[in-house]
Formats: structure tokens, C-alpha cells, sequence
């Protein structure tokens, strides 16, 4: 598999808080990465940096071997779509308007083509009905799928998911991970941050474990499940399983 992003010495620092402490990652086409870790050990401000959401402190992100600057970070967000823990839908536009705002502004899609992008979508998701509806009036599962068909609208190359369902009710999980699910099958290539451990093991290609700001350790979801390496991790199973 061809590799998409290769991530050197990443480090991010908040005031006297380094919260990445010089991440070494690649990321091959086609791979579902899930990382796992302690709260507060650096995994969501890794993914809102491989973006440019937080800005590195320092270190080196490519994109096809391109350095990803200040003056490619637009066409680079195209490539790369996010879905938040709380959705992040704008509050005053219809889930219409959420769905084709960006396509239509970066002029990816003309206004035609992106609503019929956006309806055959949410019809796919049973919410076509929902497509003039505002945001506050929707469930917190619908929000999310919204937010997971949106971040689709841009044809993204990688879709990174932060904790997607930490901001749910139990019965509106499912149906947000079955539309994860969904997108992996179809061949997206995926970084999800989860607590969820069963579908870690199901829909991950590799396992790959932060801990104080540093990759402790990764490998397939069997190994690293059956046979953890590391007494830090060990001792993380032994607690969430």
C-alpha cells in the first residue's frame, strides 16, 4: 500500500505543557488506525495537529511527500476531513446548508452537484428528512452522522474521527459506528480516536497506543490485544477490558 502521510518528530507544547513529546507515524492508503491511550495523553491535540487545528510546536507533516506549509494548508484540509466530538455543525444553517457550504465555497462542486451529493447522502443515512431542519432540533446521533456525511461532501482523501461517540447516548452509538464502519468498508483510509475497545478490534488495521505525549506502542488489534508488549499497556487492558 501506498503511503499517504508520514508524520517526523511532531511536538506540541502549551505554555510548560508538552502535550506531544516527538511522534514518529505513517499512514498507508487503505489502513483504519486506531489510537488508543489515557485521557490526557496527547491523542486528540495529535490529530487536530495533523490538520493544522492546533498548530505544531515544531516537527514535520507530509501529505505525498509534499511538507505540509502555511501556504498549502487549504488545498491540504480538502485531503483531509475531521469529525469532531461535538459535530461542530453550524447552528444557523439548515443540515442542507452545513452539507454544501464548503464544497460550494472552495468551488469543488458547483451548487447543483453538491445538493445532489448532499441528498443522495442523507437519503443513504435515512435523514433526507431532516435536510431543512436546524441543527438544535436534531438528536445528538444524527448531528454526528450529519457531521460524518459532511466531512464526505469534500471527497477527503483521509477521514480523522476524535472520539465521535464520547459526546452520545448509548442508543445513538450504534448507529455512528455502523456509519463508521461503512465508510472503512468502502476503502477510506481512517485515524479514529475511541474508548470504544470492541470496535477498535473490529475495524482497526493497526493499533497504535499515545501515552504522555509518545507512541508506547502499536501493532494489529490480535497482537496487541492478545499480547501486549509493554507493561504500560498491559496495565491500560487490564483496566478497560
Amino acid at each position: 500500500m501506498a503511503e499517504i502521510l508520514r508524520i517526523r518528530n511532531l511536538r506540541k507544547t502549551f505554555g510548560d505543557n508538552k502535550v506531544l513529546k516527538g511522534i514518529d507515524f505513517s499512514l498507508s492508503q487503505g489502513e483504519k488506525v486506531v489510537v488508543l491511550g489515557p485521557s490526557g495523553s496527547g491523542k486528540s491535540t495529535f490529530l487536530r495537529c495533523i490538520n493544522r487545528i492546533e498548530e505544531p510546536t515544531s516537527g514535520e507533516i507530509y501529505l505525498h511527500n509534499i511538507l505540509v506549509t502555511d501556504k498549502n494548508i487549504t488545498k491540504i484540509r480538502q485531503k483531509v476531513g475531521m469529525v469532531f466530538q461535538h459535530f461542530n455543525l453550524i447552528k444557523n444553517l439548515t443540515v442542507t446548508e452545513n452539507l454544501i457550504l464548503a464544497p460550494v465555497k472552495l468551488k469543488l462542486l458547483s451548487e447543483p452537484e453538491a445538493l445532489k451529493k448532499a441528498y443522495k447522502l442523507l437519503k443513504h443515512i435515512g435523514l433526507l428528512s431532516k435536510k431543512d431542519a436546524y441543527p438544535a432540533s436534531l438528536s445528538g446521533g444524527q448531528k454526528q452522522r450529519i457531521a460524518i456525511i459532511r466531512a464526505m461532501m469534500m471527497n477527503p482523501e483521509i477521514l480523522l474521527f476524535d472520539e465521535p461517540t464520547s459526546a452520545l447516548d448509548p442508543e445513538s452509538i450504534g448507529d455512528v459506528l455502523e456509519l463508521i464502519h461503512e465508510v472503512a468498508d468502502q476503502g477510506m483510509t481512517i485515524i479514529i480516536v475511541t474508548h470504544e475497545m470492541n470496535f477498535a478490534k473490529e475495524i482497526a488495521s493497526r493499533i497504535v497506543f499515545i501515552d504522555e505525549g509518545k507512541i508506547i506502542e502499536e501493532g494489529t488489534p490480535k497482537v496487541f490485544f492478545n499480547n501486549p508488549q509493554t507493561p504500560r499497556v498491559q496495565e491500560f487492558l487490564k483496566k478497560v477490558l
